[in-house]
């Protein structure tokens, strides 16, 4: 069965007469008698009754027909789709992030590139490490969002986009937040909110890292899966958390933010993929993404 043949039995159909039907796809007559003819024995049924005077519809060819109708629309809305997804115009990008980035970065990046691209479908999933990198690497995801205190992106392409420090969050009940804390090691003795060390194992690491290089080791008391969850504890008063700068707004009349300079403890966020699968839609959201102004 060839797409030839199914346009010349839809044009069949319309016309109700072979002559006309002939003449609308720019053929004889005889060959495109012989092509239906064709085509019905290899259906295995009659798809018309045709004689001197008439040409009707079997009511196996009306089945087939309204196959034919919803095939010829699927295949065109594909046609569509992929012009419009080599211009860059319509497609579906799916980007994973983790929740550091969604006060920080992921409003900006979306809102501008929904602004240029309104026709592209996105789809966000929230993810820890590894789960997110491991999401991009096997291709489950386009393009990852990814906030990380050190450049460990595990072999994956990154471009980073935006850099703020940390800062300590402490509870306003507690009297050293009313003193403006610099270095981390004023801390050491307080207890501590670390992200979880089952779902957020290089954040848990890396605030171990910063605590050992400081020359002490953090009295953890509680682990907190989210940044919101973390400032929580922390308004609750329960210990210190090191979070985003982006975040000083939350649960401020609870929290005390201060930033730290000794050591500074940037974090880094960076848009990653999978070398050699970066589609035209991603491409643009990276180009996007670099040329926000996420301070605005």
């Amino acid at each position: 069965m060839e797409l030839r043949q199914l346009r010349y039995f839809a044009a069949v159909c319309e016309t109700l007469h072979y002559g006309k039907a002939a003449q609308k796809l720019h053929m004889a007559e005889q060959p495109l008698s012989f092509q239906i003819k064709k085509l019905e024995e290899e259906l295995g049924y009659k798809l018309f009754e045709r004689t001197t005077r008439s040409v009707s519809i079997t009511p196996a060819g009306q089945a087939f027909l309204s196959k034919v109708t919803d095939a010829f629309r699927s295949l065109e809305q594909g046609v569509e789709q992929g012009r419009r997804i080599a211009e860059g115009k319509n497609a579906r990008i799916k980007i994973v992030y983790n929740s550091m980035t969604i006060n920080m970065v992921i409003p900006h990046i979306i809102q501008q590139f929904k602004l240029k691209y309104p026709d592209i479908d996105i789809l966000l999933t929230e993810k820890n490490s590894p789960q997110l990198e491991n999401a991009v690497m096997n291709e489950q995801a386009d393009i990852g969002i990814i906030a990380l205190y050190w450049d460990d992106f595990d072999g994956l392409c990154h471009k980073i986009i935006f850099e703020e420090d940390s800062v300590a969050a402490i509870p306003k009940s507690w009297d050293i937040s009313k003193r403006r804390i610099h270095s981390l090691a004023e801390l050491k003795d307080l207890p501590f909110i670390a992200y979880s060390q089952e779902a957020r194992k290089k954040s848990f690491d890396a605030f171990n890292a910063v605590c050992h290089l400081t020359g002490f080791s953090p009295k953890i008391v509680q682990e907190a899966e989210s940044d919101i969850a973390a400032l929580g504890l922390v308004a609750a008063g329960l210990g210190i958390a090191l979070v985003p700068d982006g975040y000083r707004d939350i649960f401020s009349s609870a929290v005390s933010y201060h930033v730290l300079k000794k050591p500074r403890v940037p974090l880094k966020v960076a848009l990653i993929w999978k070398e050699n699968h970066l589609s035209e839609t991603a491409r643009n959201l990276i180009a996007i993404a670099n040329d926000c102004k996420f301070d605005a």
